[in-house]
């Protein structure tokens, strides 16, 4: 189990969070099946398909998976379903379809067409460390994210957390470091850098297998633009874009940490899973503590 994507947050009180009760309490609030009228539902899934297991437990960290299920309704089925009730009205009647007739029309089309919608499923994929006090999200869809502290909250009564709350500006440091070529010592700049101006046009620059210390890059910056995201590489053992809203998007773990995990399996898919999970949660808990201090998060 190894994220490509990391969105984190703060856990406000650990004493209080317990962990051995979401564990009960997960298999008590599973995903449902989306009902005929529902516009979608949310709920825990196993950590494999078929099985018991809804958690991982690992030096002090928890894994667990949700998912959404929504129905499709592709927008150009319900126009042209609402298009071909508009000219019909009109050429039999002989009048106008006025605007809020045709909101009503399209209403009552969705909610007759929504039970014979296909379903979609997405995932996502969560782990809480006690010891790093956070919980980090392998998504950076707002949409999902909410709906997880949602069901988070209903699965335990309360959920403790805060957005990481930087003392710095993230896009300002990064400009700092290209421009005064100082990117901390644990870090290298990869290939990949998007750069905006503060224009109301917000006119956006993106650079990819190019150096981001190259001239082409920190001659705009000296001119005023501020760095949206940065590819960069940290030590040996993953490589990621970080954005100013301090996500990290394409995460890659390195060749070697995936060997250490393929050796410590003890082959098969949940014995594979807990030695990726241990491994990319103690990655991830050792970065933190430089991103810290990078962004200055208390």
């Amino acid at each position: 189990m190894w994220f490509k994507n990391a969105q984190i947050f703060q856990l406000k009180d650990t004493e209080s969070l317990d962990t051995n009760e979401l564990i009960d309490k997960i298999p008590e609030f599973p995903l449902k099946e989306c009902g005929s009228q529902e516009e979608f539902s949310f709920g825990w899934l196993p950590l494999i398909r078929n099985s018991e297991q809804w958690s991982l437990a690992s030096d002090r960290c928890l894994l667990f998976r949700a998912g959404k299920e929504e129905k499709v309704l592709p927008s150009a089925v319900v126009r042209e379903e609402l298009e071909a009730k508009v000219a019909e009205i009109e050429l039999i009647e002989g009048r106008k379809v006025g605007r809020k007739e045709k909101s009503d029309m399209k209403d009552e089309l969705v909610f007759t067409l929504r039970p014979k919608a296909f379903s979609k499923r997405t995932d996502i994929w969560a782990y809480i460390d006690l010891q790093a006090k956070i919980l980090v999200l392998n998504s950076t869809n707002a949409s999902m994210t909410e709906q997880l502290f949602k069901h988070l909250q209903t699965t335990l009564g309360s959920f403790p957390m805060t957005p990481l709350q930087a003392q710095v500006s993230p896009s300002s440091l990064m400009t700092d470091w290209l421009v005064k070529n100082e990117v901390p010592a644990s870090l290298e700049t990869g290939d990949e850098c998007e750069i905006q101006d503060s224009s109301e046009d917000k006119a956006t620059i993106r650079f990819k297998s190019l150096e981001p210390l190259s001239e082409d890059v920190t001659r705009h910056l000296q001119q005023g633009m501020a760095v949206k995201n940065l590819g960069l590489r940290w030590t040996d053992k993953l490589s990621f874009v970080l954005h100013e809203d301090l996500t990290l998007r394409k995460i890659k773990f390195d060749d070697a940490l995936k060997e250490a995990a393929f050796n410590d399996s003890q082959g098969g898919g949940l014995s594979d899973m807990d030695a990726n999970f241990s491994l990319m949660s103690l990655t991830m808990r050792e970065f933190f503590a430089s991103y810290c201090l990078w962004f200055e998060i208390n």
